[in-house]
């Protein structure tokens, strides 16, 4: 679906030089979709504990984030049938947008967006890719003014200087395509890293492998710059799941910051309805 860019080293000096920061560090980040981007009006299918039973209701995703362990609550049959199919996410997505419904890290997506910075898009939905790369061309067209698109080109250009003579529209098209996108309860998604059908269920562990993977992939087409010392790769981490940011975490000080020892990390929690950013820096 996508073509990949290599990031040589002097291209990694342009996004310094971008960023205006001395050291020329290199910041990429990870998002979570709703309630962190974007306020969805995608709702799950719940039953709900009632003196006349068990109840047929439908929450939003800020709603269930609560209720996902109360015991008062399950999920009723097809329950993530909204988050599954591809069109329902780029109907709700146009809804959203036409209602200015933005969550806490909209505006550092936007940033990172305008800055070229390499972005993955990591979510709980089942959807196909495809839909979320789709979803991006109309973040950008519902939200980004002439300047704010003109700017962004002319970083995309600065950053990937091959795309140099290619039009405003691929040279974005190429941009948004090396982004990568996991819907962590997808097919796609299960097959891709080989896990066990059930493993769906259990998104927390799933955002764990995506991450994971994002963290690899960068630090690889990064790796001159950050293992010479002279540079330093940050890594940023947005969800506003609470569940998702306290296992998050210590994955981060457990597993990442051994593996990747020269990568600092930050976690952005947008679970209250705010951004707290909590700095992980290697201690090396």
């Amino acid at each position: 679906m996508s073509q990949q860019i290599v990031i040589t080293e002097k291209q990694l000096k342009m996004i310094g030089v971008v960023l205006g920061e001395q050291n020329n560090s290199v910041r990429a980040y990870s998002f979570d979709w709703d309630d962190n981007i974007l306020k969805m009006p995608t709702t799950i299918k719940m039953l709900r504990k009632s003196t006349d039973g068990w109840v047929p209701v439908e929450v939003g995703t800020e709603e269930f984030a609560i209720v996902r362990d109360n015991k008062d609550y399950k999920l009723g049959e097809g329950a993530f049938d909204n988050f599954i199919n591809d069109k329902s996410f780029l109907t709700d997505l146009e809804l959203a947008l036409q209602t200015n419904s933005f969550a806490p890290s909209f505006d550092k997506f936007k940033e990172a967006l305008i800055y070229a910075n390499p972005i993955s898009i990591i979510t709980a939905r089942g959807h196909n890719p495809v839909a979320l790369r789709k979803g991006m061309d109309l973040v950008i067209s519902n939200t980004f003014n002439e300047e704010e698109l003109g700017r962004m080109i002319d970083n995309i250009q600065q950053t990937y200087s091959e795309l140099d003579g290619e039009t405003p529209e691929k040279i974005l098209k190429i941009y948004l395509d090396s982004h990568e996108y996991h819907p962590v309860t997808s097919k796609i998604f299960t097959d891709k890293f080989g896990l066990e059908s059930g493993s769906a269920a259990n998104p927390e562990e799933n955002k764990k492998i995506a991450l994971r993977d994002y963290v690899s992939n960068i630090v690889k087409k990064v790796s001159e710059m950050v293992y010479s010392g002279t540079e330093k790769l940050s890594v940023g981490f947005s969800d506003d799941d609470l569940g998702n940011i306290n296992a998050i975490i210590p994955f981060i000080k457990e597993v990442l910051q051994v593996e990747f020892p020269d990568v600092d990390f930050v976690v952005y929690d947008t679970s209250e309805g705010g951004m707290n950013k909590i700095v992980l820096k290697q201690t090396n």
